[in-house]
């Protein structure tokens, strides 16, 4: 009898320390996946293009001296300014597993720069000012200043009171 018990014993011994085993690799595996994915993600200072909508949201890197970058990686620590950018990109298809990098986006525009700011499910995108003409959600950068300045002839303030900018927007067209 002794022999019994001793051999369910050992039987519940080698399924635990299975599922230890298991468990310890399937962590092993995913921390390392993540790891490579953060060391791959864009960093801060790097400009992007965003694709896709906000809700599935892409990006291509690009030259922060190139037309098409609208945006510049301004944190990596998350918690951005309101009128930032929050991407979070993640390794699988749910957004709370596996996030790799918790970026802040800030506008890379600069004084006479054309942007379509887009809506509520489209992120904003460098245009042709003539572009303007037909489409109101198209702005033009008429200055950019310190955050704490006022616009003037009328354009609209966009403050970045975490970064101390100032943007000031008028029509395009």
């Amino acid at each position: 009898m002794a022999n019994l018990g001793g051999g369910l014993l050992g039987r519940i011994i080698g399924g635990v320390v299975s599922i230890a085993v298991a468990l310890g690799a399937y962590f092993i595996f995913f921390k390392g996946q993540e790891k490579v994915e953060q060391a791959k993600a864009p960093k801060v200072g790097e400009c992007l293009v965003m694709t896709g909508s906000s809700f599935d949201a892409d990006h291509k890197e690009v030259d922060c001296a190139d037309a098409e970058a609208t945006f510049k990686i301004v944190s990596d620590k998350g918690g951005c300014d309101e009128v930032e950018l929050n991407y979070t990109i993640s390794l699988g298809n749910d957004r709370s597993s596996g996030n790799v990098a918790d970026l802040c986006l800030d506008l890379n525009v600069a004084k006479g720069d054309c942007v379509d700011l887009g809506g509520m499910s489209t992120p904003a995108s460098k245009v042709a000012c003539s572009e303007g003409a037909t489409n109101t959600s198209i702005v033009k950068v008429v200055s950019v200043g310190k955050a704490g300045n006022e616009c003037a002839n009328g354009s609209q303030p966009l403050e970045n009171v975490t970064r101390k900018t100032l943007l000031c927007l008028g029509p395009a067209a």
